[in-house]
């Protein structure tokens, strides 16, 4: 484009992505932008601002979430959200230590280019009003409780030990004056206090053209692109002398630590029983690109796997020092590797700390290190990286990020379009490996942290939090209460000034026939018989004539071209008996079993090489897709050079495992020091109530939760130790006969088959030598058949289960809703969740808006029967639920009309969630299946939906509100689950019983067997039924609201 701003400083293909990658930068503002093209039916933006603040005001987090309440041109707030709902675009944003980036989602470049300036006008210049700060910060409400959303965000983290372990490293590693050691989140005491004019002068020093990249992933105008900037880039001020970078030019630069610090910290919570350990360095320089994949990737030799040393010799023994072992880097100016051991029992942290620095130096050493186990980790993890690339472009977006804060265009080049970095390291010597292991791991003075669960500091924080309140209200009086209540009204009336009318209709409707969805050709083989085949496709004619005569396997195979294939093996749970499911977790571990085969066995470590080796992923968990959830699904993703690889690994997994004493112990020992952690998550303790409580012991879902089992796991390890293993081994030999059937058999094939000479006729070695099933194919589970008397009726009942690690109050209601995908109100439920729950809609402003909630949702299973409301992160949960209640009611008598420009953003919402959900060919082809198959809804399933929506009418909308939502706040036709922290139990139960419901209360147990305060450590509740929750691979949720 000539005679533009912006000058391109690099332009280049990526060798082993389809994308190609440019830059520019505006010679009259220093204004940044990049461009990664890739076909995709989305298109990202990712506006990135380098942020450094030196205290824990949280002011770069207040930020952040104050940009979106309006911009100088646009000074209205939801002006940006309203225009993307309607615009098939969802706006986002994150802070981290170092940046704060804004993300905008669309549907296709059309709508994306109009929503650009808009979006870049409020990051640059924001109005910043001080009811805004009020509403959106911290506040008292009219009853003396502190909300406020970002405040009600910390409050349910502040206070959980992976954050505290976090900032105490933070403190320890840099300087304390250096961003670095500053919570950007803010904490709690200081936004209390933070001041409006604070984030305005922050805004102002870091807020500059220069100090913003805005980058962009998708199929794009290139022209339109850079005519849209240079349109806005002309109305900002020219570059000036501030060209500080922050972090880069900082007076407080990383250096390495002179001396080991050891740091003990305590976190609140009444079971004492486990704690945390974390361990840190200072590390290369950000520009040694080098030796920052090798610290990467030795921290992935030392931790990843069974057979990694770490893991091997802290977790995989009896009497484990921990459940898991974690590792990352933080990527600054200098890189940052740590590793944390999880869930360690509080008596073994000292000893967990020595052990860990024993195992590092004896191990960093010629004679020790293993070299041709790293190189096999450079092979993996190039592939895993090029497989990632070829689904999303996130790997590349976060790279050109950190390039952008601490790097140049140079680098940008240099990283990205090859993979030699990969193909450098691949050739290290031993020599250079144990060098730079002993450099950055031994002879260099780490950041320790030991955290430690006090139940003291449990009393004290709620003590104090307790008096806290009564002296505000004691110091307010109601006079003071009046006036605060008086105050937020007015902020939020002058927040939610309306929109005018023609700057809405001003803005062009997209039209959504114009997304081109992706596309993938379906075949179906053998016992398949889902859909007719069509056969004048040169590729299904290929696979069927490659099908051998009385074919007695059900295969699916979704194709395009790729350089991988995917493999899910799914199968229904039924076929297990039902009081073998709590055996689950563990049965899941074949993939790190020993085999036998011939006579000849081949040891577990032996075994988890070869699986390295050979795939890229593998897995065994339940779900598919995160739908159908009682399928139990085993995974293996490969090169296509591999796909017959792929299938002896499956015969080898599930015919040829032998399950060990050994490792079955170590496995039951992993799950049980797993509990407390688990127990701490306020959502993980909300999934296992409603789960528990839904579903019978029939479901999956039901019996492999951490809460349900974990009787049944200590009972097994008490059983191992009196030499009862061989009745545990012809339990889980049960299992493997009763699931393992070619008739239970559904193979789902997604990839590219086209150079694969025999891709069916292959499979016949997965079945060769074992019996074949002569009965029909098993019919897929379904969660609606294993419903409890209780999750059919969905009806009276308020279950509480209170956690005392929780600061958020966690909340779900459900009532019923159809369980036919062809039902003819399925849309117009879908269109009222998607009004109810928008950006800037109803829920939005009632609930987040005035700090109630971080957040609160609608969502429909189908699979369930369930229409569900949720609250997340509740900071007035009791509020929360009365303002959506209020809020569905007077929608459904029409004491509040509809927004027209609200439904019009729901349908382009819903639009948009579609082309996301299937933004690459995997996740096209998973989609596919769900649709054509499992919901038998059709393969244009989409393209009809979407149809549909735009024929439905506000009397529909006013119809399901009444049918479907209005139930969900009444005792009579709703059930509600609850996780919140004791102190709040009281309140919930008085609140709950005196709208009709009946309430019970439990208590998460401790996990310390031996712990017996006088708070209890058992269930306190007379109803206590089954349940479970879900530990799977992928978080599981039946949710398929469109």
């Amino acid at each position: 484009m000539t005679g533009s701003n912006f000058e391109l400083l690099t332009s280049f293909d990526v060798e082993y992505a389809p994308s190609t990658i440019k830059k520019w930068r505006s010679k009259r503002t220093g204004l940044q932008a990049v461009l990664i093209d890739k076909e995709s039916p989305i298109v990202n933006g990712f506006f990135a601002v380098a942020t450094e603040v030196e205290d824990d005001s949280g002011t770069p987090h207040t930020l952040e979430h104050l940009v979106f309440m309006g911009s100088k041109k646009y000074p209205y707030k939801g002006l940006l959200d309203t225009l993307g709902n309607i615009a098939f675009s969802s706006t986002n944003a994150w802070t981290a230590t170092d940046q704060t980036v804004y993300t905008l989602t669309t549907a296709g470049w059309e709508c994306f280019k109009l929503l650009l300036p808009i979006y870049l006008d409020h990051i640059l210049n924001p109005t910043l009003t001080d009811e805004a700060c009020y509403t959106e910060v911290y506040h008292v409400d009219g009853e003396g409780k502190e909300k406020g959303v970002v405040f009600s965000e910390m409050q349910g983290i502040q206070n959980q030990p992976w954050f505290l372990s976090a900032l105490n490293s933070s403190r320890a590693l840099y300087h304390e004056k250096s961003g670095y050691s500053s919570e950007t989140g803010g904490l709690m005491e200081n936004l209390r206090k933070l001041s409006n004019d604070t984030i305005r002068k922050f805004h102002q020093s870091s807020y500059r053209p220069n100090n913003l990249c805005i980058i962009l992933s998708g199929t794009v105008e290139e022209d339109e692109f850079l005519k849209t900037l240079d349109e806005f880039d002309s109305e900002l001020p020219e570059l000036g002398n501030d060209n500080y970078r922050p972090f880069v030019d900082s007076k407080y630069p990383i250096v390495p630590l002179d001396k080991e610090v050891v740091k003990n910290i305590e976190f609140p919570d009444k079971d004492e029983s486990h704690g945390e350990l974390s361990i840190s360095w200072v590390g290369p320089k950000n520009e040694e690109y080098e030796q920052d994949l090798a610290i990467t990737l030795l921290l992935e030799y030392l931790s990843e796997s069974p057979v990694a040393l770490l893991t091997k010799n802290l977790v995989e023994i009896d009497d484990p020092f921990a459940s898991e072992i974690e590792y990352n880097t933080d990527d600054y100016t200098r890189i940052i590797p740590y590793i944390k051991l999880n869930d360690v029992p509080t008596e073994k942290l000292e000893q967990a700390k020595d052990k860990v620095f024993q195992l590092l130096k004896e191990h960093a050493t010629i004679e020790n290190f293993d070299l041709p186990r790293i190189k096999e980790i450079v092979e993996n993890s190039k592939h895993k990286l090029i497989f990632a690339t070829e689904k999303s472009e996130d790997i590349l977006i976060d790279y050109t990020v950190t390039n952008f804060l601490y790097s140049d265009v140079e680098s940008l080049t240099k990283n990205l379009k090859t993979m030699h970095d990969y193909e450098t390291i691949s050739k290290w010597t031993i020599e250079q490996w144990v060098e730079l292991f002993q450099k950055y791991l031994i002879n260099n003075h780490a950041a320790v942290v030991i955290a430690k669960p006090s139940k003291q500091l449990y009393k004290q924080v709620k003590d104090e939090g307790k008096k806290m309140i009564e002296d505000r209200l004691a110091d307010l009086g109601d006079e003071g209460l009046r006036k605060l209540k008086g105050k937020l009204d007015e902020a939020q009336a002058k927040n939610d000034a309306p929109i005018p009318e023609n700057i809405l209709n001003s803005f062009p409707k997209p039209d959504p026939s114009k997304i081109k969805f992706i596309k993938t050709t379906s075949a179906a083989i053998g016992l398949n018989k889902d859909y007719e085949n069509d056969l004048s496709n040169e590729t299904v004619s290929r696979l069927v004539e490659d099908t051998p005569k009385d074919f007695p396997l059900y295969i699916n195979v979704e194709q395009f071209k790729s350089q991988f294939i995917s493999i899910d093996i799914l199968m229904s749970s039924f076929e297990i008996p039902v009081e073998l499911l709590p055996y689950f977790d563990l049965f899941s571990e074949l993939f790190s079993l020993p085999l036998e085969i011939g006579g000849e066995r081949i040891p577990y470590e032996q075994v988890i090489k070869d699986l390295q080796n050979d795939t890229v992923e593998h897995s065994f968990y339940t779900a598919y897709n995160n739908q159908f959830t009682e399928f139990v699904n085993a995974k293996i993703q490969v090169k296509k050079a591999n796909y017959t690889k792929a299938i002896d690994w499956f015969k080898k997994i599930f015919f040829n495992t032998k399950f060990d004493e050994n490792r079955i112990k170590v496995t039951v020992d992993k799950i049980l020091n797993g509990l407390p952690s688990t127990k701490r998550s306020g959502l993980s303790m909300l999934s296992s109530i409603t789960s528990r409580n839904c579903f019978t012991e029939r479901s999956i879902k039901h019996s492999k939760d951490s809460l349900y089992t974990e009787n049944f796991f200590r009972n097994l390890s008490k059983k191992l130790e009196d030499g009862g293993y061989k009745e545990i081994e012809q339990d889980l030999e049960t299992i493997r006969s009763k699931l393992f059937k070619t008739n239970n058999f559904r193979i789902v094939i997604s990839g590219d088959l086209s150079d694969i000479e025999h891709p069916i006729k292959a499979w016949e070695h997965f079945i060769e030598g074992q019996d074949l099933a002569n009965d029909s194919l098993i019919s897929v589970p379904r969660s609606f058949d294993v419903r409890t008397e209780l999750g059919e009726s969905l009806s009276k009942k308020v279950k509480i289960i209170t956690a005392p690690a929780s600061e958020s109050t966690f909340l779900l209601a459900s009532t019923k809703a159809p369980t036919d995908y062809h039902n003819e109100d399925a849309a117009a439920i879908s269109l009222a969740a998607s009004y109810l729950q928008a950006v800037e809609g109803p829920f939005w402003r009632g609930i987040r808006g005035t700090g109630l909630a971080y957040g609160a949702n609608v969502s429909r299973s189908v699979e369930t029967g369930q229409l569900s409301f949720d609250i997340y992160r509740g900071a007035d949960a009791i509020g929360a639920f009365n303002v959506a209640s209020k809020i569905v009611n007077d929608l459904a008598s029409g004491a509040t009309k509809l927004d027209k420009t609200l439904v019009e953003g729901a349908v382009s919402s819903l639009v948009n969630s579609i082309a996301s959900s299937e933004s690459n060919y995997y996740n096209a082809a998973a989609s596919k299946y769900l649709d054509n198959v499992l919901k038998k809804r059709g393969p244009d399933f989409n393209t009809k939906f979407i149809r549909k929506l735009s024929q439905i009418t506000e009397d529909d909308l006013i119809r399901v509100l009444n049918k479907y939502y209005v139930p969900l706040f009444d005792s009579k036709t709703s059930v509600i689950f609850v996780c919140a922290h004791p102190s709040k139990s009281e309140e919930l139960n008085k609140f709950f019983s005196g709208l009709g419901y009946e309430v019970s209360v439990e208590e998460v147990p401790s996990s310390n067997s031996e712990d017996g305060d006088e708070e209890g450590s058992e269930f306190d509740s007379e109803e206590y039924t089954e349940e479970s929750g879900s530990d799977s691979e992928e978080e599981e949720t039946d949710s398929d609201d469109e």
